[in-house]
């Protein structure tokens, strides 16, 4: 039986995230569903859907000074 998306990231991706010394329950560290905007399609100048022109990450590790410095996500 597969894991869900939730316990896979409790199981596996948080507990190495902590040893490695990052809290993901402190948003000034980890940031998780990330929105990553990028440039739309050629030729468009507006979105056709509500997602168009974002990306989303798993989680985003924040740097001291609370820029991005990683970006984290899943392989289907």
């Amino acid at each position: 039986m597969s894991k869900t998306e939730a316990q896979t990231r409790s199981e596996l991706i948080d507990q190495q995230l902590a040893q490695s010394g990052w809290s993901v329950n402190d948003p000034s560290q980890v940031i998780e569903e990330f929105d990553i905007l990028v440039e739309l399609p050629l030729g468009l100048a507006e979105a056709r859907t509500p997602y168009e022109g974002h990306q989303f990450s798993d989680y985003v590790l924040l740097s001291k000074d609370g820029k991005p410095c990683a970006a984290l996500a899943r392989v289907h």
